[in-house]
């Protein structure tokens, strides 16, 4: 599975932190309706971003770095990448990742990255196939990649596979049209990264967001970086209940920011509010905050 999903896994990397402006919403129609949680990374804005170019060292190696050598070598180097979009439940392993990039979809160029990665592993990651009138990715672990044309491919867990090529096939729902529409609407897919689903409740009990039901996010590296979110409650009395307690809590906290090096503007920039039923949240930082935020995060190492 590890190395199935490479790219996906590169795509995350390029954050620093997974055709279509922004994150790729469109492509979002190829995740099927199963996942939880569904979100997007514009690699073509990311990899022009100051925070990647100031990190390009750290984050083009490992993994991320074998998979952009082979596809600089096979015509499809970082320049034509464009887009990923995944989507994932975590309860089932469920898993699907649409790669947008200028020849990713090629047989040929695909065939050279198999061999380029073979060369390194010393195992061949996948087997171009024909099944079902479908060109297929065939991997090892009962994974499967399809070919939908010269620019896109979906990478897809066994179990998700049939759902997959059925929307690829223009049957079935997908997660855009699913139970997820309305908080993958709150989430703003034009930016460099969004994400959005269901969260794990049992898992933030006790926490600052306990009782949260959904959320969704985005950030936005273009500039800088801004963050916004929204978290779901069950009400809109409850967000407005949790907004309050939220925005307390902050105002005890935001004073011991300097002590970690968080300039005082990005401190100023953070907001709390409620919308309908969620609870908001906004802060950005310029790429000079973000330079002394990280010297205060070296010292303290």
């Amino acid at each position: 599975m590890k190395r199935t999903i490479t790219t996906t896994t590169f795509a995350m990397a390029l954050l620093g932190l997974a055709a279509c402006k922004g994150g790729g919403a469109d492509s979002a129609k190829l995740i099927p309706e199963a996942a939880t949680v569904v979100g997007g990374v514009d690699i073509a804005g990311a990899v022009k971003s100051s925070a990647y170019t100031k990190n390009k060292e750290m984050i083009e190696k490992g993994e991320g770095k074998e998979m952009l050598d082979a596809a600089t070598a096979c015509n499809v180097p970082l320049d034509k990448w464009k887009n990923i979009t995944f989507g994932a439940d975590p309860k089932t392993n469920g898993f699907a990742a649409v790669v947008n990039a200028d020849g990713i979809g090629n047989e040929k160029n695909l065939e050279c990255i198999n061999g380029k990665i073979k060369e390194k592993s010393g195992k061949e990651p996948w087997k171009v196939e024909e099944k079902d009138g479908k060109k297929v990715l065939t991997m090892g672990d009962g994974n499967v990649g399809y070919i939908v044309n010269e620019g896109s491919i979906v990478v897809v867990s066994k179990d998700w596979a049939a759902g997959v090529k059925d929307l690829i096939d223009g049957k079935g729902k997908s997660v855009f049209d699913g139970a997820l529409k309305d908080v993958i609407g709150r989430a703003d897919t034009g930016k460099t990264m969004w994400i959005a689903g269901n969260v794990p409740t049992e898992m933030l009990k006790g926490s600052p967001v306990d009782g949260a039901k959904d959320g969704a996010a985005s950030i936005d590296l273009s500039g800088g970086l801004a963050l916004a979110a929204s978290i779901g409650f069950g009400s809109a009395d409850d967000a407005t209940k949790k907004k309050d307690e939220l925005q307390k809590q902050f105002d005890q906290m935001k004073g011991l920011a300097g002590t970690f090096g968080v300039p005082q503007s990005v401190v100023d920039s953070v907001k709390i509010d409620a919308s309908g039923s969620a609870v908001t949240f906004s802060a950005k930082a310029s790429d000079d905050d973000l330079d002394k935020i990280k010297a205060g995060v070296m010292d303290k190492m």
